[in-house]
């Protein structure tokens, strides 16, 4: 089955497209539901793994098991899950249920559409995993087992709530998700073609599997299969873990094992990531699961065959290895983050291997963020320390230079020699001086976009193909602020957090500026809990912590952590300066002084550009 939003990559586009990216996505674009490995039976051969492909960025597992199907990784979205899941029926089992989900890690497009097949109320509770670890639990009929790696919620909710405006507003450039799906636009990210749009949640699961500091991995029999799940916390996510299925001999990584070279420091924002952890962790694989005959990522495609399983392992292991010891061995030669980055190679023994590519994360990346986990964004120089922000030294540039006309000048010079780099950088300072200046709007993304054009990395030519794009369609500093958009998203995440983690979240809205000198205290109930919690703003900072007891203060009442969520988004929206007719009348008015020292988030905020005045 084809997918409408991908382009066919036919004709003349590797013109624009630098020609080892765009093989790999004609082969990203091969979307829909494979066989992975079937299984001879009565003379006949039944499928007993399959994958959905390229319906989103990551790639969806169905596994048999003894009553139904177990998933792994169910995709970012709702509707692409449930869209795969209805393709599943239909071309394999018309009766299928799902009966377990495994969440690889805690990055939104493996565990978000969770909702588009497996309802919140059927997600089996009142398990642990000790349940599992002995044979013959027999899953309840219309329940579904959802397990996670240990500290998944936790991660998965720092991640993505806490950051997830900057990291969305990031993720556009990444992902080029303003793009248009053309031979000139985007044509995919390497790691896939890029997320989807639609709805999706993050839901508790289960239970996380906790892996025994002695214990080299974790057995559990879900459903009449053995998996044994090895706990690799800190490598292409905080937590994440590798699982094997024994009865296949099937090894799914997670995301530390795929086709591309991947990121040790994500273009959208997150931690950074431990290049020994990735190696370290595919060399523990590859001596727990040496009987492995199948890989199946959770991007991309399956590796199938002993000996090709461990040389894609080997490589990858070592590619990660190399980063982080030549990387370290430079630094202390005196070298800069820079100065590695523009010379670093792999040896042609891990360089040449298709999947070491740059598809994803390249060499360039890489080299930073090993520079940036090991010695932080500093490289020693005073000169680099304490350096005035981007619109500061633009002005003072500009003008030092003899005007915008004299930067432009030698711009253009630039240019025509085909020095696109210090082309952005001059038509950079006068964009940042005066963002009205077309000329230097047009000429930066005319040199953005050759720059694009030859870069093996998708993410790489996405993110300079968004900044053209952005130089030259979008009204800059003249968009509305979105906060509406804001408070919606806000609120349906609200409503699928503890408490803990809803005021953890309040916290980081409050305006410390204009709560330094505020004293408040609220006393907030959940009643389908009974619980009672305290919050205490004060010094610029919102705390929160349980009590025992209501009794002698004026307590907040809610029916549960939904309604919570409903009134925020109420009472959000009331108070906000641009609906300042609306004033809220109600028994929970206590809370609006806090509420008005809340402060919302604007989904896209400039970033070719000065920072639009705040409202």
């Amino acid at each position: 089955m084809g997918h409408d939003g991908i382009h066919p990559l036919h004709g003349w586009g590797r013109l624009s497209a630098n020609p080892i990216l765009w093989h790999m996505e004609r082969l990203n674009n091969k979307n829909g539901l494979f066989q992975v490995l079937p299984q001879v039976i009565k003379g006949g051969r039944n499928g007993v793994v399959y994958q959905i492909r390229s319906y989103d960025l990551a790639t969806m597992t169905l596994i048999k098991s003894r009553t139904g199907w177990i998933i792994i990784d169910p995709l970012t979205y709702a509707e692409t899950f449930a869209e795969g899941w209805r393709i599943f029926q239909e071309k394999v089992d018309a009766c299928a249920t799902v009966c377990a989900v495994v969440i690889t890690h805690s990055h939104v497009d493996h565990y978000k559409g969770l909702d588009g097949v497996v309802s919140p109320e059927n997600i089996l509770r009142n398990v642990s995993q000790s349940d599992f670890e002995k044979n013959g639990y027999a899953l309840p009929q219309g329940k579904v087992l959802v397990i996670a790696p240990n500290g998944f919620y936790k991660e998965a909710i720092f991640e993505n709530l806490y950051l997830g405006t900057c990291m969305s507003r990031r993720a556009v450039y990444m992902y080029g998700s303003g793009l248009p799906r053309d031979i000139k636009g985007h044509i995919g990210s390497g790691l896939g073609k890029t997320v989807s749009g639609g709805s999706g949640s993050l839901r508790k699961p289960s239970f996380e599997v906790v892996q025994p500091k002695d214990a080299d991995s974790v057995p559990l029999h879900i459903d009449g299969l053995t998996m044994r799940l090895q706990d690799v916390p800190g490598t292409e996510a905080p937590a994440e873990f590798h699982v094997y299925i024994e009865e296949y001999k099937l090894l799914c990584p997670g995301e530390n094992v795929t086709h591309t070279m991947h990121n040790l420091l994500t273009s959208r924002g997150a931690k950074v990531r431990d290049p020994k952890a990735f190696g370290r962790a595919i060399d523990r694989t590859m001596q727990l699961f040496c009987n492995v005959e199948c890989i199946i990522g959770t991007h991309h495609w399956p590796t199938w065959g002993h000996d090709e399983c461990f040389r894609l392992m080997e490589k990858q292991r070592d590619m990660y290895y190399y980063f982080n010891d030549q990387v370290i061995r430079l630094l202390n030669k005196g070298m800069n983050m820079e100065e590695i980055a523009e010379t670093f190679t792999l040896p042609d023994s891990l360089n040449y291997e298709f999947y070491n590519r740059g598809y994803y994360g390249t060499v360039n990346h890489n080299v930073k963020a090993v520079v940036q986990r090991y010695i932080g964004w500093w490289d020693g120089n005073p000169a680099n320390y304490f350096k005035y922000p981007d619109k500061e030294v633009a002005r003072r540039f500009v003008a030092d230079m003899g005007g915008a006309k004299v930067v432009l000048h030698k711009a253009i010079e630039y240019f025509n020699k085909a020095d696109y780099r210090w082309t952005v950088e001059l038509t950079r300072q006068v964009v940042f001086d005066d963002p009205r200046n077309m000329q230097a709007r047009y000429l930066q993304a005319d040199a953005l976009e050759q720059l694009a054009y030859s870069f093996e990395s998708g993410t790489w030519r996405n993110i300079f193909l968004s900044a053209a794009f952005e130089l030259r369609n979008r009204p800059m500093g003249l968009l509305p602020h979105t906060y509406k958009e804001f408070i919606a998203q806000a609120t349906a995440t609200l409503k699928t957090l503890t408490p803990e983690y809803i005021f953890e979240y309040l916290a980081i809205l409050v305006k410390g500026a204009e709560a330094g000198n505020t004293n408040q205290l609220l006393y907030v109930r959940f009643d389908d809990t009974a619980r009672i919690y305290e919050l205490h703003l004060v010094n610029g900072v919102l705390h929160h912590k349980e009590i025992k007891t209501g009794a002698g203060k004026a307590v907040i009442s809610f029916a549960d952590v939904k309604a919570f969520a409903d009134d925020f988004r109420w009472r959000m929206t009331a108070l906000h300066p641009d609906n300042s007719p609306v004033k809220p009348t109600d028994d929970r008015e206590s809370l609006d002084p806090l509420y008005r020292l809340f402060d919302t988030f604007d989904s896209m905020w400039n970033i070719v550009e000065p920072l639009a005045p705040t409202p």
